[in-house]
């Protein structure tokens, strides 16, 4: 998957990153795979890892520079879903969300973030796609996402003027 993301920026890593929590996986799980995206999230991924934007899910591509500020910002406020850092060259974590009937065009969006709608698919991380991981893996006992609104409101907040 390549992306353009615009201007070249400096990566920027956070101090803190949210490690992974063993008790997000159902029981008898051992690590993330196709099958276990499909039975225990119902995400729509095919044999290859990757997910299918679409069908009340899209990700927010949040360049690296505002990417930890972001996802701190939705922990405050108990509303940080899934978040995976794709690899593959890509300067950004994609925060997964709810579009909620939003509809936004790309100038309508905050500096560094892009929505990946239809017909987007995502990497996510399986045995195969050893690149992407996550920062905030999925919870199978919460398996709701943000709205889309709430993560633009969470860039906007964490970014400076």
């Amino acid at each position: 998957m390549s992306m353009d993301s615009g201007p070249t920026t400096l990566r920027h890593r956070p101090t803190h990153v949210p490690t992974r929590n063993r008790r997000s996986l159902p029981r008898g799980e051992k690590q993330f795979s196709a099958r276990l995206y499909r039975e225990a999230y119902g995400w729509s991924v095919d044999e290859t890892g990757s997910l299918q934007m679409g069908g009340g899910m899209v990700g927010v591509l949040v360049q690296s520079i505002f990417a930890g500020a972001t996802a701190e910002y939705l922990q405050r406020q108990e509303s940080c879903g899934p978040v995976l850092e794709l690899g593959l060259g890509v300067d950004g974590w994609v925060f997964l969300a709810d579009p909620n009937e939003l509809v936004l065009s790309q100038p309508e969006m905050p500096p560094g973030v892009t929505v990946l709608g239809c017909p987007y698919k995502v990497p996510l991380p399986t045995p195969t796609n050893r690149g992407a991981r996550w920062i905030s893996p999925p919870r199978s006992r919460a398996r709701w996402l943000p709205t889309l609104a709430t993560v633009i409101a969470a860039v906007i907040a964490a970014t400076p003027n």
